[in-house]
């Protein structure tokens, strides 16, 4: 969960939870996720406990997350408006608010964090200033990178995840060869996804906090400007191709390939070019070393033990394990901690010999490293379509171990 989302999500539950009327409801949360979870985590905190987690998801119902049930969505029947409250923390909020009131609830529906702005539709005078002025805004960010490169084209990689703007930027290349497009310019959010773009050599990267994307991609808009791309799979500012998956499977990576880029269904994504040797303080041993990963921003991950008995598998083999970490993730107990920029992390990986990770974007930014790998993915069901996250998010040539997100 994105930093500005997990500090907006926290001033919405604070708020709340001062409000007397508020705490002595029946509380449910909808849709299980990393940042239901975090939700979970500071409300029980607090001593308020969800009376449930309603999710569309038929592998989760019947499981539980720290005690409280997980649920289909047509619990929330029976419950009144005055006695219950649902807290949605997804850029779904409005597809599941419309499902609560399709099954008749006319409680409280709060919106935890406003994760995707520009879906809000409205010709309100308050919508339509906000729009303007955030337009104004990304205009002049928009005139600012050009002015100092004014003739290339811009991808615009507007979402802050890895396995976004890698995949954007992987088949970058191929689209520009089959448009007759010359030098390149990368805009991207976030110091991660800054990392990506220069690890597959853009020579021109401008990156941008998420707030300065939201107000670039609105004025993109508004301006209807030419010479560039938004090249994103799902944003409702594109053209919302993840509803194809209603009826039809497409796998993430052909979403870039096939929806955002509309390349050929055999195109090969480039390799990244402008990698480092590892370098880092941890002495790893050749061959015999094993980086976890447990950590994803967009998938919930399965609870610290599951991670510390690998670790302590791989230990009694005669392995050193290191867990990969940035910011302030904690290593996994009993495991050295790896800090390294992502232009190191191929042939650190490589120089290992194993690598077990949660399916985050780093997986992606490994996938053309050589070495034994294991991808963990969650049992569940990716997002509201009927098809599981180990289909939609699969990595060929991976070793594949399945989890449950949740506590029995």
């Amino acid at each position: 969960m994105e930093q500005r989302h997990k500090t907006e999500m926290l001033g919405v539950l604070d708020a709340l939870v001062n409000k007397r009327s508020f705490v002595e409801r029946a509380v449910f949360l909808f849709g299980h996720c990393n940042a239901t979870e975090e939700m979970a985590d500071w409300l029980l905190a607090r001593g308020v406990s969800p009376a449930a987690i309603l999710d569309n998801s038929v592998s989760k119902q019947g499981l539980s997350y720290r005690d409280i049930p997980i649920a289909p969505p047509e619990t929330i029947r029976g419950y009144t408006a005055e006695g219950s409250a649902v807290l949605i923390a997804s850029r779904f909020f409005a597809e599941m608010a419309a499902q609560l009131r399709r099954l008749g609830y006319d409680g409280e529906i709060v919106q935890a964090a406003d994760y995707d702005s520009f879906s809000e539709y409205s010709l309100a005078p308050e919508t339509v200033s906000r729009k303007y002025a955030r337009m104004r805004r990304g205009a002049k960010t928009l005139a600012r990178i050009r002015s100092e490169r004014p003739e290339d084209f811009l991808v615009v990689c507007p979402y802050n995840a890895l396995g976004d703007a890698y995949w954007a930027l992987a088949f970058l290349p191929a689209y520009q060869a089959k448009q007759g497009i010359g030098a390149a310019l990368a805009v991207v959010t976030g110091e991660g996804c800054r990392q990506v773009a220069e690890i597959f050599g853009m020579p021109h990267i401008v990156a941008l906090s998420g707030a300065e994307m939201d107000d670039l991609v609105q004025a993109l808009i508004f301006t209807r400007a030419e010479n560039c791309l938004i090249a994103h799979h799902d944003r409702p500012y594109t053209d919302n191709i993840i509803k194809y998956l209603d009826k039809r499977f497409l796998s993430f990576i052909d979403y870039y390939r096939l929806a955002v880029y509309g390349l050929p269904s055999g195109t090969e994504p480039a390799a990244p070019t402008d990698l480092r040797p590892y370098n880092g303080p941890v002495r790893l041993v050749k061959g015999k070393t094993v980086v976890l990963a447990p950590y994803a921003r967009s998938v919930a991950g399965p609870p610290a033990a599951f991670w510390e008995d690998i670790a302590a598998q791989w230990r009694r083999e005669g392995y050193l394990v290191c867990t990969n970490i940035t910011g302030e993730e904690q290593a996994v107990r009993g495991t050295v901690p790896l800090r390294l920029p992502l232009s190191q992390i191929i042939s650190a990986a490589e120089y290992a010999g194993r690598f077990v990770g949660l399916r985050s974007g780093l997986c992606d930014v490994l996938t053309t490293a050589r070495l034994r790998k294991t991808v963990v993915f969650p049992d569940c069901f990716y997002s509201a379509t009927p098809f599981k996250t180990e289909e939609f998010f699969a990595l060929p040539g991976w070793e594949k171990e399945l989890c449950s997100t949740c506590e029995k």
